[in-house]
């Protein structure tokens, strides 16, 4: 099993040879990005956090992550649907992200604009519910 910034470097070598956007682009993937520890220069990665927004209605999330883990010759990847996430996962991952891939022109910016938009919108929500939680 390879370490999380090995992983890492093969996602950077993918992206660099297109392979990986020939996987997106099989699998419906608009939106690819990592984030987390391993872009921290003092991080202790256990794993890669992947970011991914499908187009698909029904994607194939399991092959998509098969023959990635394929190619990466690795399974230290942990998976966040975008299309499924909370507003505070989401704002985090796309905002201290890095995208590998992009299908379209403007789609990362206008992703993170649109998670931290949501994440503004909703957190009198998550308040009112650790108020009641505390009571």
């Amino acid at each position: 099993m390879t370490q999380p910034y090995d992983t890492y470097q093969r996602l950077c070598e993918l992206t660099q040879s297109g392979e990986l956007a020939a996987i997106c682009s099989e699998h419906d993937v608009s939106l690819f990005v990592v984030f987390g520890s391993v872009l921290q220069p003092d991080g202790d990665p256990r794993d890669v956090d992947v970011a991914v927004r499908f187009d698909a209605d029904q994607p194939d999330v399991l092959t998509f992550l098969d023959v990635l883990s394929r190619q990466l010759v690795s399974d230290d990847i942990d998976l966040m649907i975008l299309n499924q996430a909370g507003p505070v996962a989401r704002e985090r991952a796309l905002v201290k992200g890095r995208p590998l891939y992009v299908r379209r022109s403007g789609d990362f910016a206008n992703a993170q604009i649109g998670a931290i938009m949501e994440r503004l919108e909703t957190d009198w929500m998550r308040r009112l519910e650790l108020e009641q939680m505390a009571q």
